[in-house]
């Protein structure tokens, strides 16, 4: 059985406002824990750390490294963590072909809402580390 669902929603931003609009430009921005100095991407308004409250905005370089991989028929994802940052996300790849551990933010293909990854192509598959 097949069913299609769409759904039109509303993400308010609020105080990551700024996070929302960084991506946008394909630029990332993390939170720094106001409190303990850890710098968490995606940001959260509660340090998951040390539960503090009070972030300071720290920009990123955007790259990051590719933890895991899911292809579909029209798409590739992956779960990337960023440079610099605590935290995984969940990425959209900009090229489903693109083969590569490591890439680099870019901004949203066609408005399309997330966080979108352009691969970096593959230096070496004999990497060790994971």
């Amino acid at each position: 059985m097949k069913r299609r669902l769409c759904l039109d929603y509303t993400l308010p931003t609020g105080r990551l406002r700024p996070h929302f609009e960084a991506l946008a430009q394909g630029r990332a921005l993390a939170a720094r824990c106001a409190d303990c100095a850890r710098v968490a991407f995606p940001p959260a308004l509660t340090c998951a750390a040390c539960g503090g409250s009070g972030i300071d905005w720290v920009p990123l370089a955007g790259s990051a490294k590719v933890l895991h991989r899911t292809d579909t028929p029209g798409a590739a994802f992956a779960l990337a963590a960023f440079d610099g940052a605590a935290g995984a996300a969940l990425v959209r790849l900009a090229d489903a072909a693109a083969a590569g551990r490591r890439g680099q933010l870019v901004p949203p293909k066609d408005n399309d809402a997330g966080l979108w990854l352009a691969l970096e192509e593959a230096e070496d598959d004999d990497d060790s580390t994971g």
